[in-house]
C-alpha cells in the first residue's frame, strides 16, 4: 500500500501522524491474533513518532526539564490482526487543556482493509524530569501539541515501522 493510500483509510479522527508495522509471528498469541499489549506498544510508537516529528523528542524534553508521561490508556478491541497483516496506526491529540493534560486518540486499521481492529485514547500529564511531578506545560508544548481539525488530516506525517 502507497502512503497516499493510507491518507484514504477511513479515520475517524483527523490524523496528525501515521505508523505502520507489519505483524509478525512474535506478535501473536496463544488465540491465533496479535496480543492485545502490541496494540498499545504500537500506538506508543506512533505517540513518540509525531512527538519527534514536531521537534519534540526525548532530547528536547531533556533540554527543557519537561516531559509528557502517560496517565492511563483506554483501549477497545473490535477485530484481530494476523501474521502478516499490515497494520496502519494513525494518532491526533484530540485535547490540550493548555496546562498539565493532554489527550491522543488512537486507531488502528488493517491496511489490507481498511478494518478497524482497535480504537484508543492515552491521556498524557506533564511532569518535571527532575522531580517527576506535575508541571505546566510549556507554551511550545501546548502550541505543538494542538488538538487537531479537519484541516490536518492531509498533512499528517508518516514513519513506517
Amino acid at each position: 500500500m502507497q502512503d497516499l493510500e493510507y491518507e484514504a483509510l477511513s479515520w475517524g479522527l483527523p490524523m496528525q501522524h501515521l505508523h505502520t508495522i507489519q505483524a509478525e509471528a512474535r506478535h501473536v498469541d496463544m488465540f491465533g491474533h496479535v496480543n492485545n499489549a502490541w496494540y498499545v506498544a504500537w500506538a506508543m510508537d506512533c505517540a513518540w513518532g509525531h512527538s519527534e516529528a514536531l521537534g519534540l523528542d526525548f532530547t528536547a524534553y531533556e533540554r527543557v526539564g519537561i516531559g509528557c508521561v502517560v496517565r492511563e490508556h483506554r483501549f477497545t478491541y473490535l477485530a484481530a490482526a494476523h501474521a502478516g497483516d499490515g497494520v496502519v496506526i494513525g494518532t491526533a491529540i484530540i485535547r490540550n487543556d493548555g496546562k498539565l493534560r493532554l489527550t491522543r486518540g488512537f486507531e488502528l486499521r488493517r491496511a489490507g482493509d481498511d478494518r478497524l481492529l482497535v480504537r484508543g485514547e492515552t491521556d498524557f500529564v506533564s511532569i518535571s524530569l527532575a522531580s517527576g511531578r506535575a508541571t505546566r506545560m510549556p507554551a511550545d508544548y501546548v502550541r505543538l501539541y494542538a488538538p487537531a481539525d479537519a484541516t490536518q488530516r492531509s498533512r499528517a506525517s508518516r514513519t513506517q515501522g
